[in-house]
């Protein structure tokens, strides 16, 4: 029996689980990947319940593709964590049927500036996402261009960000390399990650969320240094350390 290493996944799912504030460490995940048990994980219902959307909602792009049913599959899978998850999983916002779907995202908190994404979000927001990246190259600064524009459209009550992550890797189909589409491994990289996504939120020119889009994409790992971080080997913070001491001394003392 070939026995499956877990370590890119773990590293993918600790990225996903930032975006709402998870707390496992990468040694913690792949324990529980490795046991298929979430006991490894730090005891909160976030934890758990992120950890368990993460992999449901990889599942629901795997089955569907990267396509408008796959998009809106993602965002329905997320159902175990009741304080990070939609209402209404994989519900398109229409909020002047429903007062719930009528969103408002705090940009900057000094000045209470918020962005207000679409109203009424369709199949056809989604249609254009996908056919924007299928008519594209399909680079990585493309499938990147998904989860920014994703962001950007809101088109979910809650878990946008984590639904276009997967989605953009959807994108490139990523599961077989194993070659995730991450956020910054730095923890200062990874916050003024997410200060140009509020910018390129509020941007209300294409020229301006290329600008703010562009240095997104700056603060990214590049695709080699991805490969060797996603798949060091992942040392147990818990373990025991031992320092070593030589017993014997070479030439004289000074």
């Amino acid at each position: 029996m070939v026995c499956m290493d877990n370590t890119a996944l773990a590293r993918f799912i600790t990225s996903f689980g930032s975006l709402n504030g998870y707390g496992s460490s990468v040694a913690q995940t792949k324990k529980a990947l490795d046991d298929r048990n979430t006991k490894p994980l730090e005891q909160s219902e976030k934890d758990i319940g992120i950890f368990k959307d993460a992999l449901a909602g990889i599942a629901a792009i795997k089955k569907n593709g990267f396509s408008i049913d796959g998009i809106i599959a993602i965002n329905k899978a997320f159902v175990f964590a009741e304080d990070e998850d939609p209402e209404i999983p994989g519900h398109l916002r229409n909020s002047l049927y429903n007062t719930d779907d009528n969103i408002s995202i705090i940009v900057d908190k000094s000045s209470s500036f918020a962005y207000f994404p679409p109203e009424v979000v369709t199949r056809r927001d989604l249609e254009m996402i996908v056919n924007g990246f299928n008519g594209s190259k399909r680079t990585e600064r493309d499938a990147w261009q998904v989860f920014a524009r994703l962001s950007k459209l809101q088109p979910f009550q809650d878990g946008n960000k984590r639904t276009a992550l997967i989605a953009a890797n959807g994108a490139m189909n990523v599961w077989n390399s194993e070659n995730y589409l991450v956020l910054p491994f730095n923890d200062l990289d990874r916050v003024e990650y997410m200060v140009n996504l509020m910018r390129y939120y509020q941007a209300e020119t294409p020229e301006e969320e290329d600008k703010f889009f562009s240095r997104m994409m700056r603060l990214l790992p590049s695709s080699k240094e991805r490969a060797i971080q996603l798949h060091n080997p992942v040392i147990d913070p818990l373990a025991k350390t031992h320092k070593v001491k030589t017993t014997f001394k070479t030439g004289r003392e000074r």
